[in-house]
């Protein structure tokens, strides 16, 4: 195990330490249950990455975004400084 593994598996080790014993059994089960599955490519759950894409439906390229951004700029144009 790399040290990026390690770190991640002490990380969530950490996270889950606080739980009821009930709960972190459920988890060990689920995980168990992952690990025991066929991987099968068409069956993975892409359901959260396909609520990511397409957020932005205004259909703007990402130049016209850019360019859009750029032009509403308004750095110190805004501010009024009185002198005291």
């Amino acid at each position: 195990m790399n040290a990026m593994a390690t770190q991640t598996a002490n990380w969530y080790a950490k996270m889950l330490a606080p739980l009821e014993s009930n709960i972190k059994i459920t988890i060990i089960n689920r995980l168990s249950a992952s690990l025991l599955e066929k991987n099968d490519a068409s069956k993975k759950d892409m359901s959260f990455f396909d609520g990511l894409s397409d957020s932005w439906c205004d259909n703007k390229s990402p130049e016209e975004e850019t360019a859009s951004i750029r032009t509403a700029r308004c750095q110190g144009k805004t501010r009024i400084l009185e002198e005291f």
